[in-house]
C-alpha cells in the first residue's frame, strides 16, 4: 500500500508572487522632446497649403421633355414586340450554339472509349 510522505520529507520553496508594474513617470527630457514635434506638426499645420482652383459646375435641374419627342403608345408597343422578336431569336440560336456543343462532346467522348479498347 502507498504511504503518505511527510511534510518535513519534501522541500518545497514558496512560490513567487508576480510583482507589480511601476509606473512609469516622464522625464524633462521625454516631455521636451514630445513638446518640440507637437510644434513641429503644429508648423506644418498651420502653414498656408496651395489650393488648387477647382472648378465648378452647376447641375442641370429635370425638366420634362416636350410632348413632341415622345413615342406614340402604338409605336411603343411595335418597339416592345420588335424586341421580343430579337430576344427569342437570339435565344434560339443560343439553344442551337448548346446543341452543337453538346453534339462535339459527345463525338469526342466516342472517340475516346473507342481509343481505349483498341490498344
Amino acid at each position: 500500500m502507498p504511504v503518505k510522505s511527510s511534510k518535513s520529507a519534501s522541500t518545497t520553496t514558496p512560490r513567487k508572487r508576480r510583482t507589480r508594474k511601476t509606473t512609469t513617470t516622464r522625464t524633462a527630457k521625454a516631455v521636451a522632446k514630445t513638446d518640440k514635434v507637437i510644434k513641429e506638426i503644429q508648423a506644418v499645420l498651420d502653414a498656408p497649403r496651395e489650393t488648387s482652383k477647382v472648378k465648378v459646375t452647376k447641375v442641370k435641374s429635370l425638366t420634362r421633355p416636350s410632348a413632341s419627342r415622345l413615342i406614340t403608345p402604338s409605336r411603343y408597343m411595335q418597339d416592345i414586340k420588335q424586341r421580343w422578336a430579337i430576344h427569342n431569336y437570339e435565344i434560339k440560336m443560343l439553344f442551337s450554339d448548346f446543341s452543337k456543343l453538346n453534339s462535339y462532346i459527345r463525338g469526342l467522348e466516342i472517340r475516346t472509349v473507342l481509343g481505349q479498347f483498341a490498344k
